[in-house]
């Protein structure tokens, strides 16, 4: 099947390319692809519908990014606790949800396990330190109390089996019904 029998028009100097492997020796390699006589690009971290990817899919590029972005938003949020106005609590929470703790969960149900997770908590714990402000010294399980938010990692797992419900009950969703396929070796047994 070619594209023209799928009215597609696909545009290669916009199409990228990459591996996705765990050998470290071969970290470096390129690959050489090219499609309709136009060679495609390589890129090490793609971006596919806002998440970044990397070759072992540890999502530490994402999770970087992410806490970068979730930093200057707080910057954001910060501004509006000014000293001679400043916004009332409410305010102060319902802007850092939508601005802060929606960028840090989009897509949380991708990466949530990941081992980089938790780097984004800090900035989390900073935005809640903002909007109740209290100091460093509170201990962050307490500040989330305080706040009246549930904490990050909380967050990511109720997302993460919101979606897990949603694929095994809606049967328009494109894993319904989907058996994962058994281990075919057990590493903790001998024979």
């Amino acid at each position: 099947m070619n594209q023209t029998e799928n009215h597609l028009r696909a545009n290669p100097s916009k199409t990228q390319v990459c591996a996705f492997h765990l050998r470290n020796r071969e970290a470096k390699r390129q690959l050489k692809v090219s499609w309709s006589g136009t060679s495609l690009e390589h890129c090490e971290h793609p971006v596919y519908l806002g998440v970044t990817l990397d070759r072992c899919l540890s999502f530490k590029t994402h999770t970087e990014k992410t806490k970068c972005k979730v930093s200057a938003r707080n910057n954001i949020i910060r501004k509006l606790t000014g000293t001679t106005w400043g916004a009332n609590p409410q305010t102060l929470k319902s802007t850092a949800l939508a601005l802060c703790y929606s960028a840090a969960e989009y897509a949380c149900p991708v990466w949530e396990r990941a081992a980089h997770a938790k780097k984004l908590d800090p900035a989390l714990n900073a935005s809640c330190r903002i909007i109740t402000g209290y100091l460093k010294s509170t201990p962050t399980d307490r500040l989330y109390i305080l706040a009246g938010i549930a904490p990050p990692e909380i967050r990511r797992n109720a997302a993460s089996k919101k979606e897990r419900q949603q694929q095994s009950t809606d049967q328009r969703h494109p894993l319904f019904g989907l058996v994962p396929a058994k281990a075919a070796l057990n590493p903790g047994k001998v024979s």
